[in-house]
């Protein structure tokens, strides 16, 4: 799972939406994103964690909110109010899942589904892909309902074609 930085956002990654990756011995694209595979560091599943309000404004809320509510009860309770639900947001908030590419130069690229059964096959697909260094093209469709992956161009032989839908 990525690390959030101290104001809770992650750092150097970036989410893709609906993407379709090509991978060629040399070269991975997406968008308008041409990268040379020996600059890529990883493959993987990954898990993200957006918008975490930092405990240390939690606490500072909860802190300043107690000792003004002494005072003042109404801007005491609002503050109060408002730590408890940072709190909350804190362990109900929404994680991005997907395929997680790290580049070279730490910068991460965050593939995201809502569907994540068959990353596992297909990270596994692209490992033997671009160890094996075949003259392949192999295609992963990304998109909220759906992961594919599959090789369009090349014989590889064997099942190598993945769906994972609604």
């Amino acid at each position: 799972m990525a690390t959030p930085n101290p104001l809770g956002s992650n750092q150097n990654i970036t989410l893709e939406h609906n993407k379709v990756i090509t991978l060629t011995k040399r070269t991975i694209r997406f968008s308008k994103n041409v990268y040379q595979t020996h600059n890529i560091t990883g493959f993987s599943e990954g898990e993200v964690d957006m918008g975490t309000i930092p405990w240390g404004i939690i606490v500072a809320l909860l802190l300043i909110g107690s000792t003004v509510g002494i005072a003042n009860s109404g801007i005491g309770l609002v503050l109060s109010l408002a730590a408890i639900g940072g709190a909350i947001w804190n362990f109900s908030k929404p994680k991005h899942y997907g395929l997680l590419l790290t580049l070279n130069s730490g910068d991460k690229k965050l593939f995201t589904t809502t569907k994540t059964e068959l990353l596992k096959e297909i990270i596994a697909q692209i490992y033997e892909f671009i160890e094996s260094e075949k003259e392949v093209t192999y295609q992963v469709s990304i998109s909220n309902s759906e992961v594919s992956g599959n090789f369009i161009q090349g014989n590889v032989g064997g099942n190598t074609s993945y769906l994972s839908g609604d």
